[in-house]
């Protein structure tokens, strides 16, 4: 059997005829495939944003402890009330009364809103 240059488009087209119904068929299922991997990043995206949400309104909670632990520790009233436990109810003057500063709130960083 010998193959000639001429002959050599038709075997290739005789070879990859049984394959017409996968060329045909591949930009369907190439959309079908793109769909499902695209929901499954969504998906994965959306529990990784819920993920970051939780931690932040978790860590915002815990830093508002933490600023009423500072507020409550450092008020006016219970550092007189140690004063006058250690120092056996002496009256306080004026040089030894505390300021209480209370911290300003902390600006929330510009973000993009939720839609």
């Amino acid at each position: 059997m010998t193959l000639s240059f001429k002959s050599f488009p038709k075997m290739v087209f005789e070879f990859l005829e049984p394959l017409h119904g996968f060329v045909l068929l591949f930009p369907f299922l190439g959309f079908f495939f793109f769909h499902v991997w695209q929901g499954l990043e969504k998906a994965r995206l959306q529990r990784f944003i819920h993920e970051r949400t939780t931690t932040k309104e978790e860590l915002k909670r815990k830093n508002d402890e933490l600023k009423i632990g500072i507020v409550s520790y450092t008020s006016a009233e219970r550092i007189e009330t140690l004063y006058r436990r250690t120092y056996q109810f002496l009256p306080i003057s004026l040089g030894n009364r505390t300021v209480t500063i209370e911290l300003p709130p902390i600006p929330e960083s510009p973000s993009k809103s939720n839609p």
